[in-house]
């Protein structure tokens, strides 16, 4: 079999296990929706105990790729917007949910909220993302 342009190699930044430096984030489903939870080490703060929002926003476009990869398609963000409401702390655990708004043919639009435990929300994103296959399970 020839490899795709998109094979999963376990490097993933946000999700491969293989990566030493990356976040390991691991997916549940909650419904229709999927969730995971980060809590983000001083290694990637901007500012003085503030993590840096490319990450926030990289676990918030994370997400809401898992959840069309477990919906079975294979996808990529075309457009992403991210509002940040409350800086997130280092060492500040935040759970992110994402879902599915619409599908028309090979584009979809997904939502995700970032928040604290306690239900506050530090950050929410939409994104547009494109099918380019399917998702296909190891051999």
């Amino acid at each position: 079999m020839t490899p795709s342009r998109f094979d999963d190699d376990h490097l993933c930044f946000a999700c491969g296990k293989d990566n030493p430096d990356g976040l390991h984030l691991e997916f549940e489903a909650a419904g229709s929706d999927v969730r995971t939870s980060v809590t983000f080490p001083g290694k990637f703060q901007g500012y003085s105990g503030v993590v840096h929002g490319g990450l926030v926003s990289t676990v918030l476009d994370e997400t809401m790729v898992t959840l069309l990869n477990r919906m079975g398609y294979l996808a990529l963000t075309a457009e992403l917007s991210v509002r940040f409401r409350e800086p997130v702390r280092v060492g500040e655990r935040i759970d992110v949910t994402a879902s599915l708004i619409e599908k028309r043919g090979k584009v979809f639009k997904v939502a995700a909220i970032a928040a604290r435990p306690d239900g506050t929300e530090v950050a929410t994103a939409e994104s547009r993302c494109f099918q380019v296959g399917l998702v296909q399970e190891d051999a």
